[in-house]
């Protein structure tokens, strides 16, 4: 009789186990945001957006930060600040972004290119 409580307590549990794992985040949810880290090539400060030329890819992002986006700078001029601002951002400063990836990225690549040939990938900041 203990042996068969024993054996319905280690059933039970595997099964308690075996529904906490279906219940975990999909792959899809987990990879929602990625992180750009690279050289800002251009800024534009009347659209508040930043060419960055992403160095573990090779790929150039077109990045729309919204107001109050948190960034880092990596190296550059004010990469001791805590929480840099939009403003603080310089050309040829490494810095490091949290993006959105949305459902439809394949359609975020730009008609234009930039000098080298690269096309243009448009993504947005995460706050």
């Amino acid at each position: 009789m203990r042996a068969i409580r024993r054996f319905g307590t280690i059933a039970a549990a595997f099964a308690l186990l075996r529904t906490l794992a279906i219940a975990a985040p999909k792959a899809e949810r987990a990879n929602k945001f990625f992180t750009v880290a690279g050289t800002v090539l251009q800024i534009d400060k009347t659209e508040r957006t930043l060419l960055i030329a992403d160095r573990a890819s090779n790929q150039t992002y077109l990045i729309e930060v919204p107001e109050g986006t948190k960034f880092k700078i990596v190296f550059g001029r004010y990469m001791q600040v805590r929480e840099p601002g939009f403003n603080d951002v310089n050309v040829r400063e490494q810095i490091e972004i949290r993006c959105f990836r949305g459902d439809t990225e394949h359609l975020a690549l730009l008609d234009e290119k930039i000098d080298d040939g690269h096309p243009v990938i448009a993504v947005t900041a995460a706050q």
